[in-house]
């Protein structure tokens, strides 16, 4: 028997949120072990330019389980979720700003970084601005979902973020 919407959507919610929020513990793992491994030194900067992708991450996939509770007919957790969203949206848009002329400035100025923190850096920052981007304003991730894909190629793409029409939402009923 053929999968319906909703059960595919649940079953697509049930692990991509914890697949999100994984990723703000996997990739500083993975960024330290690479310059470790490459023998190249790390210090707080690395740790700074974290700090914004880190907070999206954990930010969209808790995100993505409030939907999924709303799909299962629970509405307490998106809207307990949607005024904390709407707290941090400008801590981290600053702290994404931060971490991209920290990214800026380890290339530029003259700052004890390796060239592998550099890069790491880089890539910290980059995730940061196209994460909040993604959650707070347009839908840039389109590779894991056929539908979304189809609406990219065929020039339909970067809608409004789904978060980013919750908050839209929310903020229109506030008192």
């Amino acid at each position: 028997m053929a999968e319906s919407r909703k059960e595919h959507l649940h079953r697509r919610l049930s692990s991509y949120w914890k697949l999100e929020v994984g990723n703000a513990a996997l990739i500083p793992a993975i960024m330290v072990f690479l310059c470790w491994r490459a023998d190249q030194a790390i210090g707080l900067g690395l740790a700074l330019a974290c700090v914004p992708m880190c907070g999206l991450l954990v930010l969209g996939g808790l995100y993505w389980r409030a939907k999924l509770h709303q799909l299962e007919g629970r509405f307490d957790t998106l809207d307990a979720f949607l005024p904390q969203a709407h707290k941090w949206r400008l801590p981290l848009l600053a702290t994404t700003a931060l971490a991209c002329v920290l990214a800026v400035g380890v290339w530029f100025a003259d700052l004890a970084a390796s060239t592998g923190e550099r890069w790491a850096i880089t890539a910290a920052a980059i995730l940061a601005a196209l994460e909040y981007v993604n959650y707070y304003h347009r839908q840039l991730q389109h590779f894991d979902n056929w539908p979304d894909f189809q609406r990219l190629i065929t020039g339909r793409g970067f809608q409004r973020a789904w978060m980013a029409r919750d908050l839209d939402k929310f903020e229109e009923e506030r008192p």
